[in-house]
């Protein structure tokens, strides 16, 4: 019998039997009944009400592997009419939709981001006229009952203090007012002060959003503009929006920390999907010494930019070579081996005043670009990484460990002695210099990585008396980065095998990289 908007008495007894034990269960029996649901081939007769209770237990209780059956019987009670069916299967749709990696397409789920609820991100395909037909919000609906309750959750966490159980971050509330925010920017004009353990971000603009990248990833939130003092001038004549951020950050005295305040669109993304300058650095009073830097135009030493024709490669690959004032190639200098070439100019720049105040060794530094953005997948990780595509990073592994090598000797001399021979990455490039100071350990005494997402392999032969001296550094802020990177550390600890590994309070940002890469050289060959 079609569904009356209950469907009972059309589902098999078997199929009714289970779903009454899975709704009367013990947490720790509702899987095993769940999986008998699933398996049970009266399943697909179920209508109604009953096809309903069937596809809440298997979408909350099933796991991945029933979304797919899950959906299909959500859409089964919806045409029969049962209330609430609509709202499962969209949210069934929209689960199957991100492990595919694509955009959900209703906007049920909800993911955290550093204790946020963030609205997954949406594809646009379906208007709002078709979600009320499913029961469902609309998105500015659902994005406003989203920022309500990230307020009510960062207010909680301000009165409480600490942070919640394994963050290091996370953002918190104080209902700043227009008045308090525009005399700290007059006093704090580059719109960043910290008092305790809590730092906060403040600007005006007029841009629909704001975000302070790269490290802080919060959208900031808008002040006073409801009653009218959000977008009053400045003291120093500036206008907009008022906009603030306030996180409370583990060992924020010790946090040195990048940031830029990047517009965003009506949907919440970077405008024009790019990330922006970061022109600002917070730097707390027990951090680092920060490291001194000279300009590009009063450099000591030479940087140079070459063309290396490669036959592995198959292709051309620029190159960025920076050489010690009054360099010779009779000095057969140490070497390090760099990935990221077209990001080098900022390690230049504190190298260079390193080696002209003689903390920092006299070597050359050769570094390739990545590959050229526009090709096939991330070829970046491709030739950076195992496990990407086997056949391009073993040619970009002939390429920097053979050819540029060869060059670099031929061209200006430098060591091929393995012990003033070094590889450096950071990021993906971390990830290349573990990889190539272990599969090439014969050739490079020293592997400087830096932020590495990949993790040691549980499988990999890593002989200590063989393996080069191992220079890590990652940020406490960096999420997977920094476990990748810690994972390494107590790698190569129980390895007994020679290693240095510092932790800093920072994202994943260019200014740890920038300053630490100075003071493993010295480490290295000091």
């Amino acid at each position: 019998m079609a569904g009356d908007g209950n469907g009972d008495a059309a589902a098999p007894a078997e199929v009714t039997d289970l779903l009454a034990r899975i709704e009367m269960a013990e947490p720790a029996e509702v899987p095993m009944l769940v999986q008998l649901l699933a398996r049970t081939p009266e399943l697909q007769q179920a209508q109604g009400a009953n096809a309903l209770r069937a596809a809440r237990a298997l979408s909350v209780h099933g796991g991945p592997q029933m979304f797919s059956i899950a959906g299909e019987l959500a859409a089964r009670a919806h045409r029969d009419g049962v209330p609430g069916a609509g709202t499962v299967f969209a949210e069934c749709a929209d689960k199957m939709s991100l492990l595919s990696g694509r955009p959900q397409q209703f906007g049920t789920v909800v993911t955290t981001h550093l204790g946020d609820l963030v609205l997954a991100p949406v594809d646009g395909s379906v208007d709002d006229d078709s979600r009320a037909r499913m029961g469902l919000p609309t998105l500015d609906q659902r994005r406003t009952e989203i920022d309500r309750r990230n307020r009510e959750l960062a207010r909680e966490r301000a009165a409480d203090g600490g942070l919640p159980p394994g963050q290091r971050m996370c953002r918190v509330w104080r209902d700043p007012s227009p008045e308090f925010l525009t005399a700290q920017l007059a006093a704090h004009p580059e719109g960043c002060w910290a008092d305790g353990d809590e730092l906060t971000l403040a600007c005006r603009s007029d841009a629909v959003g704001l975000l302070p990248g790269p490290v802080i990833e919060l959208p900031m939130w808008r002040v006073g503009a409801e009653d009218g003092n959000g977008r009053s001038n400045g003291t120093d004549g500036s206008h907009g929006d008022l906009w603030a951020l306030s996180v409370r950050i583990e060992r924020l005295s010790e946090a040195v920390i990048g940031y830029g305040f990047w517009p965003l669109d009506d949907g919440g993304g970077l405008l024009g999907g790019q990330r922006g300058p970061v022109p600002h650095r917070f730097r707390g009073p027990d951090a680092p010494a920060e490291v001194p830097s000279h300009p590009d135009d009063e450099l000591r030493g030479l940087t140079q930019t070459h063309t290396l024709d490669s036959t592995s490669l198959r292709t051309r690959r620029t190159i960025t070579v920076y050489l010690p004032p009054n360099h010779s190639p009779a000095e057969r200098l140490p070497v390090l081996y760099a990935t990221d070439g077209g990001m080098i100019g900022p390690y230049i720049r504190r190298l260079d005043a390193g080696v002209a105040n003689e903390t920092v060794p006299r070597f050359v530094l050769v570094a390739a670009h990545s590959a050229p953005m526009g090709g096939y997948g991330n070829e970046r990780a491709m030739e950076y990484l195992p496990g990407f595509d086997n056949d391009r990073f073993d040619r970009h592994q002939r390429f920097f460990v053979e050819e540029l090598s060869a060059w670099a000797e031929q061209s200006f001399g430098v060591s091929d002695d393995r012990s003033q021979r070094g590889v450096f990455g950071a990021s993906d490039g971390g990830g290349h210099a573990l990889a190539v100071g272990h599969m090439h350990r014969d050739k490079y005494g020293h592997a400087m990585a830096y932020s590495t997402g990949m993790p040691p392999n549980e499988q990999m032969n890593w002989n200590a008396a063989e393996a080069p001296f191992v220079h890590l550094c990652a940020g406490t802020l960096e999420g997977g980065f920094h476990q990748a990177t810690e994972a390494w550390a107590a790698w190569l600890h129980f390895a007994k095998s020679p290693h240095d590994w510092t932790e800093r309070v920072c994202g994943h940002d260019l200014i740890q990289w920038i300053e630490e890469l100075p003071r493993a050289v010295t480490r290295a060959w000091g």
